[in-house]
């Protein structure tokens, strides 16, 4: 199974559990952190096991082809000395220690491949887990505020708006009596006002009329008394 696929879809599973279950971000994420830890020390595992039977194939290989070289020698030498049943023994032998040759060389190439594929794996999942330790402090504040935002989105889901909106066109049908009633409160005591000031202003202009009535009035009474004296004076 490929070892990113298997991370991804840890990674989804416990995030997707922690905001499911309401749990806490961090501790999920810090999990999937420690699983892609493990996961690459089983990989650099495996690859040091790879790399260990390319070592052991390869002494392996040297050792067939010093054979194949022992028994092309020995042969040769049978054929020399007229020994036709040695050289052919020499033969059987330098041929199967080639044919181990050719068997191990195939081995050691599939095993470079198989090698070569997990080193570049792990440089993947290294560079991947050092991305996801710096992006953990975002990833937590991420799950954190889908969380939030999936029990906000229940509570809605869960409240009866009907009854909510009811509630507030009630108070605010309050809120504007109240307001009408303060205006016509402040209109009467604006009418009243008004009315007091011209109370007072018809109590002073009759008390004025009635001084200078009187006034006007103690002046003809007095000017009809001093009228002989003067006639007397010209006289």
């Amino acid at each position: 199974m490929n070892v990113f696929k298997r991370i991804h879809d840890i990674f989804s599973s416990n995030v997707n559990h922690a905001l499911d279950k309401m749990e806490d971000p961090a501790k999920m994420i810090r999990y999937t952190i420690v699983e892609m830890e493990n996961s690459l020390a089983k990989a650099k595992d495996s690859a040091a096991q790879t790399l260990a039977n390319i070592r052991a194939r390869e002494v392996e290989l040297k050792s067939e082809k010093e054979a194949v070289a022992r028994w092309e020698v020995r042969a040769q030498l049978a054929v020399k000395n007229g020994k036709d049943d040695l050289a052919r023994e020499a033969i059987s032998e330098k041929q199967a220690a080639g044919a181990k040759v050719t068997a191990l060389e195939t081995e050691i190439s599939e095993l470079k491949n198989i090698n070569a594929s997990q080193e570049a794996q792990i440089v993947k999942l290294t560079e991947k887990l050092e991305e996801v330790k710096g992006k953990e402090r975002t990833l937590v504040a991420r799950a954190q505020h889908a969380k939030e935002k999936i029990k906000i989105e229940k509570q809605i889901s869960s409240t009866d708006c009907g009854a909510a909106i009811k509630r507030f066109n009630e108070m605010e049908e309050k809120v504007e009596r109240l307001e009408a009633e303060a205006a016509v409160a402040s209109k009467n005591y604006e009418n009243e006002a008004k009315f007091t000031e011209m109370e007072s202003n018809d109590s002073i202009d009759k008390e004025l009329a009635e001084l200078k009535a009187k006034i006007n009035g103690s002046v003809v009474a007095a000017e009809p008394a001093e009228a002989p004296a003067s006639q007397a004076k010209k006289g």
